[in-house]
């Protein structure tokens, strides 16, 4: 018995590999952040969302994934600055709104999100389990009017990607909850990071509630029941990406050198940059993060990809891009494209560009092929990179904000306000 138990046990820990693929892809979900849903140039709109890294693996997979379609808030800045976007069309993107939506996504990762959000954020309420204490009015006789008080919900708006993205299907963990996915695409971890890059401060890292609610996320889609299969992924150094550059101060002051915005000319005060000592908190944070992501995949019996190793290399070596013929522009680094220079970023020098949506579709890919024994074909990365029109022709951001008038207006509004 205790022989028959322990095969079982063995059995039941494996990843389901006798599935086809049209079994796991049958119903395709996702919950996720920017990298998801496709945010690209300050903005999400169609075109980006087409690129989003489930929306590829899903297509490449036979299958397919529905989504409430955006176009903005905010800007496309490769369109701005090449000239397509005029200013009807700035203020309209700067707007928003929705081009066409669904009744129910099987969809749902948002801009900004990360697992706490999953559990409480919907398109109706920016925290659904938050309450407030209100006065409650009524007749105590037939005389006498009074009142007692009474915890009801504090529903306040959301931001707007979560308005357009979920509109009133609920929060993304509700979402899949109605859906009931076959394959999940889980991972929304990268925010519980990413905004000490962002704000150049540690304030927002918080263990115990990454922690808390990445388990309460995957203890809730087990209990669904119709999850065969999915993948998770690592997040990078997030102290590494485009938007951050060196910088080392005139005067020698160690709190005042080290990681800067990109657009910031100068620091003027500590909390403009990630000083030696934060860059190795942030860098602790993360090991706990990518740890906990790896133990998540593992008991749920998930393919995980290594983003990290991936992206260490692409930084350090390129990514090298062939044309079947065997013509190559160069390898792509992790930046955004210049002349001559490919690279995988957008313009916010924070999420990837087309082409870089590709290379995350397919080490996802092969993730999922490896663990599962499944034969999803790539993407071509080739043509990823020949019709990503920022790899074509490159905006060199940097130059404009620096040497254009415009361009230096835009950077001292940035640093003012941001």
């Amino acid at each position: 018995m205790f022989r028959i138990l322990s095969i079982l046990s063995i059995l039941l820990t494996l990843p389901i590999l006798a599935q086809s693929k049209e079994e796991l892809f049958a119903r395709p979900g996702v919950i996720g952040d920017s990298l998801s849903q496709g945010f690209f140039g300050v903005t999400v709109e169609k075109k980006s969302q087409q690129w989003a890294y489930p929306v590829l693996v899903s297509k490449q997979a036979g299958s397919n994934v529905s989504y409430n379609t955006l176009k903005g808030p905010y800007l496309n800045l490769e369109d701005v600055l090449k000239g397509d976007c005029g200013p009807i069309c700035i203020g309209s993107a700067i707007i928003g709104g929705n081009e066409s939506t669904v009744s129910l996504p099987t969809h749902a990762g948002i801009t900004g999100a990360e697992y706490t959000t999953v559990l409480k954020t919907s398109g109706k309420c920016n925290d659904i389990s938050a309450t407030k204490w209100e006065r409650q009015w009524y007749w105590a006789t037939w005389y006498w009017y009074t009142y007692k008080w009474v915890q009801v919900q504090d529903c306040q708006e959301p931001d707007k990607f979560h308005q357009f993205g979920l509109r009133d299907s609920g929060t993304q963990m509700e979402i899949m909850e109605k859906v009931k996915p076959t394959f999940l695409f889980g991972t929304a971890a990268a925010n519980h990071v990413l905004c000490t890059a962002l704000h150049t401060s540690l304030d927002c890292l918080d263990e115990t509630r990454f922690l808390n609610d990445i388990r309460e996320v995957m203890r809730r889609m087990a209990a669904i029941g119709s999850i065969r299969g999915g993948v998770l992924f690592t997040i990078p150094n997030v102290t590494a990406i485009a938007y951050l550059e060196e910088y080392k101060d005139p005067q020698g002051r160690p709190d005042y050198t080290g990681l800067k915005a990109f657009y910031r000319t100068s620091v003027s005060n500590p909390d403009e940059v990630l000083d030696a000592k934060e860059i190795a908190e942030v860098s602790k944070f993360l090991t706990v993060l990518n740890n906990e992501i790896k133990a998540q995949g593992a008991a749920m019996g998930f393919a995980v990809t290594d983003a990290k190793v991936l992206f260490d290399d692409i930084k350090e070596n390129g990514r090298p891009i062939r044309s079947s013929g065997g013509w190559t522009p160069g390898n792509a680094y992790a930046n955004w494209p210049l002349p001559n220079k490919p690279g995988i970023f957008g313009l916010d020098g924070v999420h990837p560009n087309m082409y870089g949506h590709a290379v995350m579709a397919n080490e996802l890919i092969k993730s999922i092929n490896n663990y599962y024994k499944l034969n999803i074909p790539e993407v071509n990365e080739y043509n990823a990179w020949y019709n990503d029109s920022l790899n074509r022709n490159p905006v060199d951001l940097k130059n404009f904000l620096s040497n254009n008038i415009i361009g230096q207006v835009i950077s001292w509004l940035i640093g003012i306000f941001a």
